[in-house]
């Protein structure tokens, strides 16, 4: 008996030590410079970045503060034609607010003010675990008043893209209740942080990683101090009383469109509008496969959703 309990301690040891290793990975925000990701967008996507650039407004760099730990965050602010409407954009993981300019021309035709920026943990802006969209969420929410205070615009004269984890945290910041936004673009968000951890890890290291999962999201919850079961915009996606433009690939093999398909179940369907694409685009990479199509789609939603929008 003594044997078998020894045993028993060892592998419950062993278990501890293995998930606090993958809690690592889960909480980990790997730093891309902002050159990293330009030179990735225009050597592999050959986006000609350079070419949006020129046709938006010199940028300013802008930094304000983060509710959650009193971080500050960073971004660019391209002040428009005065046009009265404004975008938040909200990059995706792994990535910062470069990733996000292939969205720009939608917008800034109709004048728009645009902020982009990094999340916590990404890019230039402070370093922090990630939470799966929850801290995140509310610095969307920090952005979109500072956003408010800078321009003077009211909430239904801003619209927010997400891209990624950017769309799970615009979801989810949606559903707060604590901003009225006049659209979220959501492009291939993830239904819940632990499934679209545990849905690459089953595809990286096999069946193993559903066993320890339940474990990694106990250091998850104990380290980062968040509940990582509230990172799960399909949970609160029926509290959402926005447009919501939702897009997802059906080729994404790295995060699943049933994980959009999930969110688009809990929308209430007077508010969704859901393109589930078979462009044979990559992850998050509709916008980048066929762009004018892309464009269409977007302007044919805000000119039904939200008319007064882009004037």
């Amino acid at each position: 008996m003594k044997k078998v309990l020894v045993g028993l301690a060892a592998l419950l040891i062993f278990y501890l030590l293995i998930t606090f290793v993958i809690s690592n990975r889960v909480l980990d925000t790997p730093h891309r410079s902002l050159e990293e990701s330009y030179r990735i967008a225009t050597e592999r996507w050959r986006l000609k970045l350079d070419s949006l650039q020129s046709e938006l407004p010199p940028p300013q760099d802008i930094e304000f503060s983060s509710p959650e730990g009193a971080l500050t965050l960073r971004g660019w602010y391209y002040r428009g034609g005065q046009a009265g409407c404004g975008v938040i954009f909200a990059h995706g993981y792994n990535d910062n607010r470069v990733s996000m300019l292939k969205y720009t021309p939608y917008f800034d035709r109709c004048g728009c003010d645009l902020l982009l920026y990094d999340h916590r943990g990404f890019g230039d802006s402070d370093d922090a675990y990630a939470s799966g969209g929850i801290h995140e969420a509310r610095d969307l929410l920090a952005a979109h008043a500072w956003f408010r205070e800078q321009t003077g615009l009211a909430d239904e004269q801003i619209g927010w893209v997400g891209e990624s984890w950017g769309a799970a945290t615009a979801l989810l910041a949606a559903a707060d209740g604590s901003a009225w936004p006049a659209f979220v673009l959501a492009e291939s968000p993830y239904a819940d942080w632990h499934s679209a951890i545990t849905e690459r890890g089953v595809r990286e290291y096999g069946p193993v990683l559903s066993v320890l999962s339940p474990g990694t999201f106990q250091w998850v919850n104990f380290r980062g101090g968040v509940d990582y079961s509230a990172a799960s915009p399909a949970e609160a996606a029926d509290r959402i009383r926005v447009p919501v433009l939702l897009f997802h690939s059906l080729s994404d093999t790295l995060t699943a469109p049933e994980q959009s398909d999930r969110i688009a179940d809990r929308i209430l369907r007077e508010y969704l509008t859901y393109h589930a694409l078979d462009w044979g685009a990559w992850h998050a990479h509709n916008v980048v496969w066929r762009p004018r199509e892309y464009g269409r789609l977007v302007e044919e939603f805000l000119n039904r959703e939200v008319p007064d929008f882009c004037p």
